[in-house]
């Protein structure tokens, strides 16, 4: 048995290979006897190996020191084994209670070189695989602890941003009430003065008639009329006193306002940059669909096709083309259609139809994103979806113009045509063909005939169904105009004050916190008429707030400055009560970001034939969407922002 030098020089590498030695076979029968082990050691020169229950015939071959045989080493990942001849070096025995176990130590006698440097390779991989694959477990393990630590902070962050901007709005609409406060108690100082001033006038005009007055009694009497008015002119003095310390407080609370008001934008637009990651966390990479609900459990991975094209215009809006391209994609090349139309919802994972209604509607809105993609980037790719939308709608068109609600349908939206009469207008000014032109034409004259009362000024829902809805009231603005209506002798003014007069509610709404705050907003349609009482919708109160700043700019356009302020300070009010809904996301993936429920109330009757998702903290894609269009002053039914 070798020892020392000899014996150390092979103790190179603990890596374990097959091996096989094939003993010199007989040459009647061309068989050869094949001992099975594998690789203790490894080295250059040779290697160590380990034979299990060996024979004591193999025992007494080896002993030999001359004793040599032919080995194939199996190695790492590779096709073919190592074939080499080695010639004994050393050898030990251990027993053991059932078996025999042989170590030995063998030298290359043949190798080709670059088999020896393949085994060495293996072995060294081998030696440091375990230790890489413990840095990289360790390395994945200190990611994940950093990514969980970055996202508590995230969310933390989030959080904090919301409840600053809340907290923010209800100091400055203290501040607000306070400066209200202040100039009621102004006026009423002022009518005082007035008063005072009128009695100082009447007591001045009875002593002119005792001007020249001799006699005693009537001297008395003049002197009895100036005390009074010395009195009367202190009482003066002292309201004059509070007058000018309530134009000081009112100074003072104004500078406050401002500053807080201030704050309150800046918190305004990181919280619409909030909202915005919000929506793009909820975009599947996979199919580029947004789940259109966070938070209600019947509604997980629904994908509602109108809420995909929000999401899309939004990812415009903030110049993320690429995710905007991704919605649209899904639409052009996978969504499963018939004869070009689209189903109302689609799985966010899965891409599959989550619903079997088609219906005109959403279908518009996709053709609108679409066209809407054209204008932003000058890319014509997804135009070929908006034309075939467009040759669809005329299938359910009837001989006056109007769309029908879809395929086999018998009714008709006010929406739907209001939708239509806007995409069609959009595809007059990106293709310049005139039959776009005709057909918007065609339903607007529709619109007019069916759906406007000049009496109320009010907007039906459809054709036959006078259900008053709000969307269609903002929707006429926002497709038509406040211009356009004018020219088709339908009131814009008119058509606002029905809406505020029938929709506009307060409603209680709960915040996570457990915090309750009055909301004024927009109803689905008039509270009266449903038995759930007032709710506020976030996506047609902000759809309402598009129309006071179209209103708002229109008015500017033609100088009347008193409308112009009047519906300025309705849409600011009321884009200041959307940002009081804002809550943050209830899920892990949402990060906390803001977002906005769908409406005020979970589970509520809407009276259009849904309910809300159940849960008033239910993030909504269609709510936190249109209130960041409403910040931005963005209106989706027109190329061409004000």
């Amino acid at each position: 048995m070798k020892t020392g030098r000899d014996r150390r020089k092979y103790l190179r590498l603990n890596s374990i290979f097959p091996v096989e030695i094939f003993l010199d076979h007989d040459h009647k029968t061309n068989k050869a006897d094949v001992i099975q082990g594998y690789t203790h050691d490894v080295s250059m020169g040779g290697i160590c190996i380990t034979i299990n229950n060996a024979s004591e015939s193999f025992i007494s071959i080896i002993k030999d020191d001359k004793a040599e045989f032919d080995l194939s080493i199996g190695m790492l990942m590779a096709k073919k084994p190592i074939e080499t001849r080695a010639k004994v070096m050393w050898h030990e025995t251990e027993d053991h209670h059932r078996y025999k176990k042989l170590r030995l130590g063998v030298t290359f006698e043949r190798i080709k070189p670059e088999d020896r440097k393949r085994i060495m390779n293996s072995a060294r991989k081998m030696v440091w695989m375990p230790k890489i694959g413990a840095f990289f477990v360790i390395a994945l393990f200190l990611v994940l602890g950093l990514f969980q630590y970055n996202n508590t902070l995230l969310v933390k962050k989030n959080k904090t941003l919301i409840e600053k901007l809340h907290k923010t709005q209800f100091v400055e609409n203290q501040l607000e009430k306070d400066i209200g406060s202040i100039d009621r108690e102004h006026s009423m100082l002022l009518a005082e003065l007035d008063k005072k001033q009128k009695m100082i006038e009447d007591l001045n005009l009875k002593i002119s008639y005792l001007k020249d007055a001799r006699a005693q009694d009537e001297v008395m009497q003049k002197n009895a009329l100036a005390n009074k008015i010395n009195k009367i002119e202190g009482e003066k003095a002292e309201i004059l006193s509070k007058v000018e310390g309530l134009k000081s407080k009112r100074e003072k609370a104004s500078k406050e306002a401002l500053a807080f008001q201030a704050q309150r934008n800046k918190l305004e637009k990181e919280a619409v940059q909030n909202m915005y990651r919000w929506i793009e966390v909820h975009q599947n990479r996979i199919t580029g669909l947004v789940s259109s609900f966070e938070g209600d459990k019947n509604l997980k991975n629904w994908a509602f096709t109108y809420d995909q094209s929000l999401a899309c215009q939004a990812f415009l809006i903030f110049k993320d083309y690429k995710r905007a391209s991704k919605v649209l994609d899904f639409y052009k090349n996978t969504a499963r259609a018939d004869k070009k139309a689209f189903f109302n919802a689609y799985n966010t994972i899965t891409g599959k139809p989550q619903e079997s209604m088609i219906t005109a509607g959403p279908n518009i809105w996709i053709a609108i994103s679409a066209c809407q993609y054209t204008y932003f980037t000058g890319d014509k790719r997804y135009l070929v979806t908006a034309e075939d939308i467009a040759r669809w709608l005329k299938t359910i068109q009837d001989k006056e113009g109007g769309i029908k609600g879809g395929p086999g349908l018998t009714w008709y939206s006010t929406e739907h045509n209001l939708d239509a009469y806007a995409l069609f207008n959009m595809l007059y000014e990106l293709t310049k063909k005139t039959s776009y032109k005709k057909e918007s034409e065609r339903v607007l004259k529709w619109i007019k005939s069916n759906t406007y009362s000049k009496s109320s000024g009010s907007m039906k829902r459809g054709k036959g169904d006078a259900t008053i809805a709000t969307d269609t009231m903002a929707w006429a603005i926002a497709a038509i105009g406040p211009e356009g209506l004018e020219r088709q002798d339908m009131d814009p003014d008119q058509i606002i004050k029905f809406a505020e007069e029938n929709c506009l509610v307060e409603a209680t709404f709960e915040r996570p916190s457990g915090k309750s705050v009055r909301i004024n907003g927009f109803d689905f349609g008039k509270e009266k008429n449903i038995a759930r009482g007032g709710i506020v919708s976030s996506e047609w109160t902000a759809q309402m707030v598009i129309s006071f700043q179209m209103m708002s700019d229109y008015y500017k356009k033609t100088g009347d400055q008193k409308k112009t302020t009047l519906y300025d300070d309705k849409a600011d009010y009321y884009l200041f009560q959307l940002f009081k809904m804002i809550i943050s996301s209830p899920s892990r993936s949402g990060q906390g970001a803001g977002c906005l429920p769908y409406a005020t109330q979970g589970f509520a009757d809407t009276g259009h034939g849904w309910r809300t998702p159940k849960g008033a903290q239910t993030g909504s894609v269609s709510g936190t969407a249109y209130t960041i269009f409403a910040k931005k002053h963005f209106n989706p039914l027109s190329l061409k922002q004000e």
